[in-house]
């Protein structure tokens, strides 16, 4: 079964269902799960499955003439990738015929002849075909600026996109060992985030210590070389975009705190920024009520915590890991520090989003997001959901534990009600890591929810 997937997989027989040819794009980050996806949707169908290697075009050729052949029972000789396309519509005449190609950008990106020459087949032909081309492709800014682009090879086809991001928190668990407590599942998903390969190494029967250990923190671990390779293997000069992406993990968050940690200017720094920014390593949070994106206030992170984990705690270590000596001897501790504030937060998000689309909030948010008046505020923002039409609003806090009184805590909620006074309605909402105490469940009611970690999975 492939996780979180489903109701993409589900669009996609019903696009296989109709009539026509059609074009389907799956595309994401690395690792997330393109292969999955159009591996289960290939089986049973009539057609080709043919994942591209990282080769020139003719060694490629070669592959998928061998794919086809395959298929055929014949043998294939094709000498240009134009007669490969014209020989697959011979197929797709009759009856619907699947042409699965995984990593097709990886195929056409340094050959971009090979996006002309597929235009061409869509165009002659397989445009009276039953043809279904189902393409995964990584290489995320590639694939929008290029293959999906209006301006692109194959914009006459006007392709069916589903973009895969990574799993949330709650699919991300189902991948888990069956054993694993709430409170380590979602610290996993704050180290390893919503990677299905990555939560396999999870091993039942080891402590969360011993398991990030044995994936990042030895020499041998599967992690301790990978993320950085395969995030940035796209990118010359990984040199700059390392240093960016250590400041990020340190705690640099605006455009002067990285040219500080860098040394870099703030010319090479806004550059390289913007290219991290479009592959979606990087993404930039603005707060609720800030219409511009060009706003001050805006906040720079690491999109892939499996990403984010490494350079914050592998980086640093390297060179100890490799002489085998011991390090980060409290790492319970680190990281209990580390998840307790952002990363909970992104969790807390993720419920709230998921509540909200289950009509299971107070009200129907138009606008879910977060919210901070000023940069010394971001660490402790308040998340927030709106219904601008009817004038609703619900503010939630989170943190690693509720210990105040319950009169001191009403009395610091309602100082929400000085913020975006043109909501009438107004609702509260308390995340935590630990239990409530007994005192402050006590208060819960139809204007306030409660919701720890363990309610955070029910």
């Amino acid at each position: 079964m492939v996780i979180g997937r489903e109701v993409k997989l589900d669009s996609m027989e019903k696009n296989w269902a109709s009539a026509g040819a059609k074009f389907v794009v799956v595309y994401g980050s690395h690792k997330s799960g393109k292969t999955a996806v159009l591996s289960k949707f290939s089986e049973g169908k009539r057609g080709v499955f043919f994942s591209a290697e990282k080769l020139n075009s003719f060694m490629n050729l070669r592959l998928f003439e061998k794919a086809v052949s395959e298929f055929s029972g014949e043998e294939e000789d094709f000498p240009t990738w134009k007669v490969a396309f014209k020989r697959i519509g011979e197929f797709a005449k009759d009856e619907r015929f699947l042409l699965a190609i995984d990593d097709f950008a990886d195929l056409v990106f340094e050959d971009r002849t090979i996006l002309k020459d597929f235009r061409g087949a869509f165009e002659n032909e397989w445009r009276n075909s039953n043809i279904f081309v189902a393409a995964g492709c990584g290489r995320v800014c590639f694939t929008e600026n290029e293959i999906l682009a209006e301006n692109s090879a194959v914009s006459m086809r006007r392709p069916v996109i589903y973009k895969l991001e990574e799993l949330d928190y709650l699919d991300s668990a189902k991948l888990l060992p069956k054993e694993t407590s709430a409170i380590d599942k979602m610290k996993y998903y704050c180290c390893l985030g919503g990677i299905p390969e990555y939560l396999r190494l999870v091993e039942g029967g080891k402590t969360f210590e011993e398991n990030i250990r044995n994936i990042f923190l030895k020499k041998e671990s599967p992690l301790f070389r990978e993320p950085p390779m395969l995030f940035l293997d796209e990118l010359r000069e990984p040199e700059f975009y390392n240093s960016i992406l250590f400041a990020l993990a340190k705690g640099s968050q605006r455009i002067n705190e990285i040219v500080a940690e860098t040394g870099e200017s703030s010319t090479k720094v806004n550059k390289y920024l913007l290219t991290l920014l479009q592959m979606e390593i990087v993404s930039r949070d603005i707060p609720f009520g800030e219409e511009n994106k060009a706003s001050r206030k805006g906040i720079y992170t690491i999109s892939s915590k499996a990403l984010a984990f490494w350079f914050r705690f592998v980086l640093p270590n390297k060179t100890a890991i490799v002489a085998e000596k011991p390090v980060l001897e409290n790492l319970s501790e680190e990281i209990d520090r580390y998840i307790g504030g952002k990363l909970f937060e992104q969790v807390c998000m993720q419920y709230m989003l998921r509540k909200n689309k289950q009509g299971m909030l107070p009200f129907l948010g138009s606008v879910v997001g977060g919210y901070w008046n000023s940069l010394k505020e971001y660490s402790d923002a308040k998340l927030v959901a709106a219904n601008q039409r009817n004038r609703q609003i619900l503010f939630a806090e989170y943190r690693r534990n509720f210990s105040e009184p319950g009169e001191q805590l009403l009395s610091r909620l309602r100082k929400n009600d000085k913020l975006f006074p043109e909501y009438w309605e107004r609702f509260d909402m308390l995340f935590s890591i630990e239990q409530f105490p007994r005192e402050i469940r006590n208060l819960e009611n139809m204007k306030l929810k409660l919701v720890d970690v363990e309610g955070l999975y029910r």
